[in-house]
Parts: C-alpha cells; structure tokens; sequence
C-alpha cells in the first residue's frame, strides 16, 4: 500500500527510530534519578523474569487458546524463545530489529498471541536499557 500512501517499511523505520530516541531519553533519565547501577539492577531484574519464563518447557511457556481459537505457533514461538535464551544466558548475538519483526504462523490452540507480544515488548525494553 504505498499508492499515494507512505511507505510501509519507511514508517516502521521511523518508528523504530523514535522508540529508540525515546528508550535512550528514558534510560538517561533514570541513571540520573536513580544512579546508573540501580538502572541496570532493574534491567537485569527484568531479564531474569524473562528468562524465567523462556526457561519453560517447549509446548508450555505461554498460555494455549482453545481448540476453537488461534493463536500463535507454539513450535514457532518456542524456537524463537531458544534465541532469547541463548542472547540472555550466553551472549549470542541478536538485534532489536530481530525481535520487534519477529513473525509467528498461527495455528488452533496456539500460544496466547497478547502474552508472547507482551514478552517480546519485555525483551526489547531490556534489549534497549542495556545498549
């Protein structure tokens, strides 16, 4: 849709911009309220709800619809959960833009789409207080 429209990946771009102007504004606002230590005590708190929720077994990190309803593909979700394991316990590299484009199929009886887009908005906060 861009005939006489913007541009779908211009704005998502820009937007992304903005959020990361705005998580940098935030991040120097609370090291300055708060001390730069207490900041990343609260990322590093933050992160270890996260992973204590990606450490689930697969199948059953996220709450399921029902058969009648669609959710997100767990094997899907799960092997993107195993990415955010490995970039929080080991280190490995994933960007941002990984995670805010991350696309799951659907499915009967999938994952409940508001919890793991409500992970993944955990993730980046934390993702961008580290930068």
């Amino acid at each position: 849709m861009q005939k006489g429209g913007y541009s779908p990946a211009q704005v998502d771009a820009a937007l992304e911009r903005l959020e990361d102007a705005f998580a940098a504004r935030e991040r120097e606002s609370a090291a300055r309220l708060m001390g730069e230590e207490a900041w990343m005590e609260q990322a590093q708190a933050s992160a270890q709800i996260i992973l204590a929720r990606l450490g689930r077994d697969r199948g059953h990190r996220f709450t399921r619809t029902s058969v009648f309803s669609v959710g997100y593909r767990r094997a899907d979700v799960d092997r993107f959960a195993h990415r955010l394991q490995r970039y929080f316990s080991e280190g490995r590299p994933l960007s941002v833009d990984e995670v805010r484009t991350a696309v799951f199929r659907a499915e009967r009886g999938g994952y409940r789409e508001a919890q793991v887009d409500a992970l993944l908005d955990s993730v980046i906060d934390v993702m961008l207080a580290v930068r």
